[in-house]
């Protein structure tokens, strides 16, 4: 594991606690999985430090920091101590086996919720004590891969092979994935941390249908993952976007269910919708189409070069694009299981949608929303930090109702061949 400390003087409490600039990768886990508790919807496992009562830990993707609950009122402090992740002993069994250490994360000792003790996580009607977030920062340095159909997590020291081995396994590359950065304030101290939220353009609900005009095949949306939510976030704005889109068919929100949902930070409520697929995309949004066009060319370019018939995906833009008849086409994952994706629509004036934003301007488009863990079910995913990329793949144990498809990169038209090869004959597709 990446162990990191900034050369900084904080003045805390009145102490001053002085650490020295240094970094040593070391790797954290072990080559097997480790069995985490997903029953509230967040990546749970145990959390042992030396000197402490056991605590139930949040893996939180989302999170720059790695945090301990001190209780409300506490001042805020600073330590580096190892910390152990403890996975199920058993499927379904207590947080008690030891799986993997961390050396020497920072640990920032504060109250990470609003107004409660302890801090919970899950339905706001069934909610779950944590003790500890597990950051971004201190899984870093690692290979993260969550196996959520199966309840369990892996982390390994990185994962090989480039973009076209990874592509050749029929993985999906979503390359320079992380964004953001900043400062934070803790106890009136400035805390750097590093851009590493996890940023993915997708295409809700979804139609590559060369009879319809773009507009009409699906909505562009740009999300963050998070591994402490189940159910994804959505902003008002963007809902609207997909019932312009689907033609006002899905339900108005004021016509939807309420409810709430317990973040790490606290409680968010909105209304309940359902999105019929999803579509993953790894695109880069300085040079690229948009989600859903480049969901429509990969149908279109995987079976041919464009005809002078076809609503040709290269030409965009004009200018020395006009007369290409092919152009590459980034890797993507489509996603329509049977029963949908549930999403929280909420205020975009909501905090947390409302802090992404102004952390990930301008580098990025307007975060849409959160994707939680009911989002990431019926895939792999692998957070491979060292190789500043995540790998996705469709899971086997989801089953057959996941409904999911790997598309891989094509680069060329000599991929074709290695491109279809990845796509099961019952796979989505309307282009011939």
């Amino acid at each position: 594991m990446m162990r990191t400390a900034a050369a900084l003087l904080l003045l805390v409490g009145g102490c001053s606690i002085f650490t020295d600039s240094f970094e040593i990768d070391e790797f954290s886990g072990d080559p097997f999985p480790i069995e985490v508790d997903t029953t509230s919807g967040a990546v749970l496992v145990g959390v042992r430090q030396a000197g402490l009562a056991d605590r139930v830990g949040v893996i939180d993707l989302l999170s720059p920091f790695t945090v301990a609950d001190s209780g409300p009122g506490v001042v805020p402090s600073i330590s580096y101590p190892d910390l152990v992740i403890l996975g199920a002993a058993g499927s379904g069994g207590p947080l008690t086996r030891p799986r993997a250490e961390l050396q020497g994360p920072q640990l920032l000792a504060l109250h990470p919720c609003v107004d409660a003790a302890p801090c919970t996580v899950g339905p706001a009607a069934t909610p779950v004590p944590y003790g500890v977030i597990l950051g971004a920062d201190s899984l870093a340095g690692d290979d993260i891969r969550l196996a959520l159909a199966s309840d369990q997590i892996s982390i390994f020291a990185n994962v090989a092979g480039d973009e076209g081995g990874r592509s050749a396994v029929c993985d999906a590359v979503l390359p320079s994935p992380y964004r953001g950065g900043g400062t934070a304030i803790v106890n009136g101290t400035e805390l750097g941390y590093a851009g590493r939220r996890i940023t993915i353009g997708a295409c809700v609900a979804f139609a590559p249908d060369p009879a319809r005009p773009q507009s009409q095949r699906g909505v562009d949306t740009l999300f963050v993952v998070s591994t402490a939510i189940g159910p994804s976030i959505l902003g008002v704005a963007a809902y609207a976007r997909y019932r312009l889109a689907e033609g006002a068919v899905p339900p108005a929100l004021e016509a939807l269910p309420v409810a709430a949902v317990l973040l790490p930070s606290g409680l968010t409520s909105g209304h309940v919708a359902t999105l019929p697929s999803i579509a993953f995309v790894g695109f880069d949004q300085s040079t690229s189409r948009g989600p859903c066009r480049e969901q429509f060319a990969h149908h279109l370019l995987l079976q041919h070069d464009c005809l002078p018939t076809d609503d040709c995906p290269c030409a965009d833009g004009g200018g020395n694009n006009a007369g290409n008849t092919f152009c590459s086409v980034p890797a993507i994952v489509e996603l329509a299981p049977t029963a949908g994706f549930p999403v929280l629509v909420i205020s975009d004036a909501d905090p947390t949608l409302q802090a992404l934003r102004t952390e990930l301007r301008p580098d990025q488009a307007e975060v849409d929303g959160i994707l939680g863990t009911s989002a990431l079910r019926t895939i792999e995913l692998d957070a491979d930090y060292p190789h500043d990329r995540v790998l996705l793949r469709c899971d086997q144990a989801a089953g057959s109702d996941a409904s999911c498809v790997t598309r891989p990169e094509l680069p060329d038209q000599s991929s074709r061949a290695a491109v279809q090869a990845c796509i099961p004959s019952t796979g989505s597709g309307v282009i011939p």
